[in-house]
């Protein structure tokens, strides 16, 4: 499936990044500094293939989910998310400012980044409540909820860390619940349209 390649291909390229790049502390920089100077093209890239891996799945709920207020909102909100990655590769952010965001450039890549992650994570809940109705997901509810949950713990982490000057172990760790996230979803969908044809 697109979404899974697209969320497979982001998480490797930041892992090879990680050993390309190894001048930038991974608990103080965050992962989005990559873009900047060389390798740059890599995260870039990588933004825009999460974006579109993002959308794909948005497409895919609407093709196969039980469509109410709840989850048409959801899938709303991963279009968001998906077009807000699209922005964060098209604006770097400020890599060597001492407190970034320090320019307009900066600003725009972190509004766009803040968007899109919270988009994730708002329809992460607003799906799991849709996912009752649905008979297709109903199995799926509690672990939706679960990862929702998650996400919010994994937020509140970042802000405790970005407090004593971790901002970036902070946001891998919030990173990496939203990808197994959106992992999980994927692969719940494909489940969904497995049972819906053998139905």
């Amino acid at each position: 499936m697109l979404a899974i390649g697209g969320i497979v291909y982001f998480f490797v390229a930041v892992v090879v990044l990680h050993f390309l790049r190894p001048e930038y502390n991974p608990f103080n920089h965050a992962v989005s500094n990559y873009a900047v100077g060389s390798f740059g093209y890599l995260m870039t890239s990588a933004f825009y293939v999460l974006a579109l891996g993002v959308f794909s799945l948005a497409l895919s709920l609407f093709r196969i989910i039980a469509l109410t207020k709840l989850s048409l909102v959801a899938i709303l909100l991963l279009c968001l998310a998906s077009s807000g990655m699209v922005v964060m590769g098209i604006f770097p952010g400020d890599a060597h400012a001492l407190h970034p965001p320090a320019t307009i450039t900066g600003v725009v890549h972190w509004a766009a980044a803040g968007v899109s992650f919270l988009s994730i994570m708002i329809a992460a809940f607003l799906l799991a409540v849709s996912f009752k109705t649905d008979e297709r997901f109903q199995r799926f509810e509690r672990h939706c909820f679960i990862f929702a949950l998650a996400m919010v713990g994994a937020l509140l982490l970042y802000g405790i860390l970005a407090v004593v000057g971790w901002i970036g172990i902070g946001q891998r760790v919030y990173l990496v619940v939203c990808l197994l996230w959106l992992v999980f979803l994927a692969v719940w969908i494909l489940s969904s349209v497995s049972i819906g044809k053998n139905g």
